[in-house]
């Protein structure tokens, strides 16, 4: 008797340890194949399919790129040129699960401002080829590939080039920047401190099981991909990153916890002063959703930056 109420307690075990590294199995992909933002889905969440919906003239662009194995892959994005841009260029670095037609959102502020845009899709996301998002470690090397491809391609329109980073997209802009000596500016809208704690933020919201399955689901989606989420920590990059940054955080941010976010504005303002660095938080503003909130101010503020430290020569007006 004593034998079988063992044995029928290991099989139990066995089940429920089975059964939790399927669930953080399916969690791991989940987190590295996130659902693609379609036409369907764009024009049905976003009202809006194009940058031509938003009264926008865009050109579609592909990049051809290599992957980490040498491999060949293919990346969408959007040219939306402005007539007076003097060789200004924001290229804007979309969030997680969404696409370039997401990130276009911001594209009537920068435009109004009188800046050329480069929108395009990341690995994994939208149009672009690629299996896996990797926050960052992987994705820095394709848009690296593709600054210099755009730059090569289209010269005096990108004299000056910012990086724009949107929530997962921040974290991307970040740790591509500190790997250039080329770029005029750096903004960040709504960084994580580490994208380890936004994929675990994520699962929490999402209703996954609890932390110790998150953790391993997180070590799972390292094995699958080779990707340690954990290695990206804005937090920790953001006093490298060579050139002027502005960062602009929601004070009311699901996915950003208080401590991570004090800890960014502390990165930011800890930054020395050859390395100038602007830090707004809007208060009561969720993810996101600054632009919203007063878009005009939003606008001003992200134009003085620019006016202050990506001047065009003889100009002294901010807007364009």
């Amino acid at each position: 008797m004593a034998l079988s109420i063992l044995w029928l307690i290991l099989t139990l075990l066995g089940c429920l340890a089975l059964l939790v590294l399927g669930c953080a199995y399916v969690m791991a992909r989940m987190l590295l194949q996130p659902p693609r933002m379609s036409d369907g889905k764009a024009a049905w969440v976003l009202k809006r399919l194009s940058p031509g919906d938003l009264g926008l003239a865009f050109e579609t662009l592909w990049f051809n790129i290599r992957d980490e194995r040498g491999r060949p892959m293919r990346l969408a994005a959007w040219w939306i040129p402005h007539p007076n841009a003097l060789g200004r260029c924001a290229m804007f670095i979309h969030g997680y699960a969404d696409a370039k037609v997401g990130a276009i959102a911001w594209a009537p502020t920068f435009h109004s401002l009188g800046w050329n845009i480069l929108a395009p899709d990341l690995r994994a996301h939208g149009e672009s080829d690629g299996r896996f998002v990797t926050a960052g470690i992987l994705e820095q090397h394709d848009i690296n590939q593709v600054i210099n491809q755009i730059r090569s391609q289209r010269p005096e329109e990108t004299r000056q080039l910012v990086l724009f980073g949107i929530s997962l997209g921040a974290a991307i802009a970040t740790v591509t920047a500190i790997g250039r000596d080329d770029l005029a500016a750096v903004i960040l809208d709504c960084p994580s401190g580490d994208e380890s704690h936004a994929a675990m933020i994520q699962y929490n919201l999402l209703g996954m099981p609890g932390r110790l399955v998150q953790k391993l689901a997180l070590r799972m989606a390292h094995w699958i991909s080779g990707a340690d989420f954990g290695s990206i920590r804005p937090i920790d990059l953001i006093a490298r990153i060579p050139c002027p940054l502005m960062i602009i955080q929601s004070g009311d941010d699901v996915y950003v916890p208080p401590e991570d976010m004090a800890a960014i504005e502390r990165a930011a303002r800890s930054r020395p002063a050859d390395k100038p660095t602007v830090y707004w938080r809007i208060d009561d503003a969720t993810h996101l959703l600054g632009v919203a909130k007063d878009p005009e101010q939003y606008r001003q503020r992200i134009g003085q930056f620019l006016a202050q430290y990506c001047p065009v020569a003889g100009s002294t007006t901010v807007g364009g």
